[in-house]
């Protein structure tokens, strides 16, 4: 369970940060903001951050020998991680809430009614046992969906603090808003049934892993929606990758290659993955690439014009983050199939390559801004 908790704290760190970074440089303004609310964001953000950070403490001050306040501190540990999802919740509805009004806002606070209990509910359960640490799992699942769920989080920043909406992108950009701030409020809450299971059951790895699949395909939506303001119909292109990883898997599934199973002086697959479990993929670049998409990307959805660089690095960088989430999440399994260890491969190497030919585009960005300045 450490390993959980560890993750799931290094993941609200990541999540809100960012935001109260941003406020204390003054990068964003919520002044400008009408919304009275603008000034509850701050010490929510600190409260959460602080609700974060303190379960993993506890926790490890729970594991000081002869600790007689061991039970009290792991019960208060799993309560501050449940209460920490519930201020993350509660802080993406702010953010959300300085920009929409009327019946958005009440439809917005709707779709949080049922998470809430739901979490509520599991906090009930998951502190009944004062004993129950819980060491089953890898933390693999918790470290995807923290590590998803804060780009998620910054996307819905970028969105909200940075995204203004021309006449023509109106619909697109409330689709992209919308679907990014429901995927957070779920992410929080898979991440938070990850990290503190409220029933210990024998499916939790195939659980674990749907709900990781969901977190996968939610945030290959949200670079989809972004990616459409300047991409337009070449929307498509930023799915290659990932269409080419499907088919490197399908061809590795229907075409068997016999040689490999009759190789002379091959180990035995079975005794070879025993020994040596591969290690999950980390998602350090994929974390960049998407941070890079979101300030080229967001501001396309005013009237700022989308010139062939804007087009190209969007493109690109969009491809790399749908590629490299990919590669992470086929890599979850400790012994996978050869099909599926090719297919990671295939993944990971275009996430590389997209990245790679994005440095052109980036760069001559990066020269017009300069330009620009002189």
């Amino acid at each position: 369970m450490k390993k959980r908790v560890r993750a799931f704290t290094e993941g609200v760190v990541l999540m809100v940060s960012p935001l109260l970074l941003a406020v204390a440089l003054k990068q964003t303004n919520l002044k400008s903001q009408r919304n009275r609310l603008r000034f509850g964001i701050p010490p929510l953000a600190a409260a959460s951050l602080e609700a974060g950070l303190l379960p993993f403490i506890g926790f490890c001050l729970s594991e000081l020998p002869g600790n007689r306040l061991a039970s009290l501190l792991l019960r208060a540990s799993k309560l501050l991680v449940h209460l920490c999802a519930l201020l993350l919740m509660a802080l993406a509805y702010g953010i959300i809430l300085l920009l929409i009004d009327d019946v958005d806002k009440y439809l917005a606070g709707l779709l949080l009614v049922p998470l809430v209990g739901l979490t509520v509910w599991c906090c009930y359960l998951s502190t009944r046992n004062e004993h129950e640490r819980d060491e089953q799992g890898d933390g693999n699942s918790v470290d995807f969906s923290a590590a998803v769920t804060a780009l998620l989080f910054l996307g819905l920043q970028g969105l909200v603090l940075q995204g203004q909406s021309s006449a023509g992108l109106k619909i697109l950009f409330k689709a992209s808003l919308g679907f990014t701030y429901l995927t957070c409020a779920l992410g929080v809450f898979f991440m938070l049934i990850e990290t503190v299971p409220p029933l210990r059951t024998d499916h939790r790895d195939r659980a674990q892993m749907c709900l990781d699949i969901a977190l996968a395909i939610a945030i290959a939506v949200v670079v989809v929606l972004i990616a459409a303001a300047p991409l337009k119909e070449l929307t498509w292109l930023v799915l290659v990758p990932l269409i080419l990883s499907l088919l490197v898997w399908m061809y590795r599934v229907l075409v068997p290659v016999a040689y490999e199973e009759h190789q002379p002086g091959r180990q035995d697959p079975t005794v070879a993955d025993q020994q040596q479990r591969p290690a999950a993929a980390s998602l350090e670049l994929t974390k960049v690439t998407f941070t890079g998409f979101l300030a080229v990307a967001v501001p396309t959805f005013s009237n700022t014009p989308a010139g062939r660089a804007t087009r190209g690095f969007v493109l690109l960088s969009g491809a790399a983050v749908i590629s490299g989430i990919g590669w992470r999440l086929l890599t979850h399994c400790t012994a996978p199939p050869r099909a599926v260890e090719t297919t990671a491969k295939t993944a990971c190497f275009l996430a590389h390559v997209c990245v790679a030919i994005a440095v052109i585009p980036f760069a001559i960005l990066a020269s017009n801004a300069i330009n620009l300045k002189s």
